[in-house]
């Protein structure tokens, strides 16, 4: 009962921001997303069975000029994750002109186009569930200043340049000073297609004692591992040490009239050691406006060397389909096949997912 008490006082507080704002402002606009989950496998227990309520995010933005606003709320029931209440993302940001801008606060990692472009509201996800990098390597938030806009030499290139606290820092602001460097780049080859490169680093604070990012974002993401502090590689690392983390990533996604991709690749490593890999593919074909079918395939590659994450491979494969089913509301069904090749846990089997997802 608390949580929700803490989540209707946070809606309140939102919605009384917005009032205040809306005086002087020229656009304002709240919208709200939950979605409701079943799924089972082969391995399932009947009583595993069962409808989960998943994440609700209240979504907010508006503007004055050239300032403008953004924040992210999310709220799920404690039987789900330990925090009920989070706030996602909180950032301001001004227009130097049309093409170029600076944001500061707490914002997504511009390091490829998921993150960038898609929030906690799963009605916009293309699959049900997040690439299971996002529950290991992908950084998803950063408090920091992120410069942004498009090349005034080259048409359709754009870059985010970003410095931050760093993972380590959580939601504390630059507590350890710049930790982190993002540099992205974007290049639109065709129309309807975008194609992104990013480079990021980090310095994981008492690697040993530091999860990468925080639990919550793993929920409903079927066959991620749960990286422990310690590794069951080879330990370079002392007991406490700071070790530097580096991400490469390059994504394409197109939006035609009749076909849809979407193509994650990156490559990660920790204390300059061998490189982890992961990608994920997407496919996607429009029946009609309403009604579209998918292949999915994810693959995540940790190196037996790796000192932080757990190594081993993970990997799921399967068909869908989504059905807008009115303005606001979307279904989802996915069958896949997962398998979990862990030095902690190995499994395998089918799953049946179904998802229900509405947004206003």
């Amino acid at each position: 009962m608390k949580a929700y008490k803490c989540f209707t006082k946070a809606i309140i507080f939102s919605v009384g921001t917005v009032s205040a704002f809306s005086v002087h402002a020229q656009d304002i606009n709240a919208n709200w997303f939950t979605h409701f989950e079943f799924d089972t496998s082969d391995a399932a227990e009947a009583s595993d069975r069962e409808f989960e309520w998943g994440e609700s995010a209240l979504f907010l933005t508006g503007n004055i000029g050239r300032w403008s606003f953004l924040s992210e709320a999310t709220f799920q029931a404690e039987k789900y994750r330990d925090k009920q209440f989070t706030l996602e993302r909180i950032r301001v940001r001004y227009e130097f002109d049309r093409d170029n801008a600076i944001s500061f606060g707490k914002m997504h990692t511009p390091v490829n186009y998921w993150n960038d472009n898609f929030h906690h509201g799963r009605y916009f996800f293309p699959t049900i569930n997040r690439p299971a990098s996002f529950g290991r390597f992908i950084p998803v938030h950063e408090i920091g200043i992120r410069l942004s806009g498009q090349s005034p030499m080259v048409d359709g290139v754009g870059y985010d340049l970003v410095v931050g606290s760093g993972q380590s820092a959580g939601n504390d602001v630059f507590a350890d000073g710049i930790q982190s460097y993002t540099a992205s780049f974007s290049w639109l080859p065709t129309t309807g297609s975008k194609s992104v490169f990013s480079y990021y680093r980090d310095t994981i604070l008492d690697h040993e004692e530091n999860p990468f990012h925080g639990g919550h974002h793993l929920g409903g993401q079927s066959g991620v591992i749960h990286d422990s502090a310690s590794s069951a590689g080879d330990v370079r690392s002392e007991s406490g040490e700071d070790i530097a983390y580096e991400l490469l990533s390059w994504s394409l996604h197109h939006e035609g009239d009749m076909w849809r991709s979407l193509t994650e690749l990156s490559s990660n490593r920790t204390d300059q050691g061998d490189w982890n890999w992961a990608g994920f593919q997407y496919l996607g074909y429009h029946l009609n406006d309403a009604l579209s079918v998918y292949t999915l395939f994810d693959y995540v590659n940790v190196s037996r060397d790796e000192v932080h994450f757990t190594p081993g491979i993970v990997q799921r494969y399967g068909i869908g389909t989504e059905w807008f089913v009115t303005r606001g509301v979307a279904l989802k069904v996915e069958l896949r096949e997962e398998q979990n090749r862990s030095t902690q846990v190995k499994t395998e089997g089918s799953v049946l997912e179904v998802q229900l997802s509405l947004g206003f």
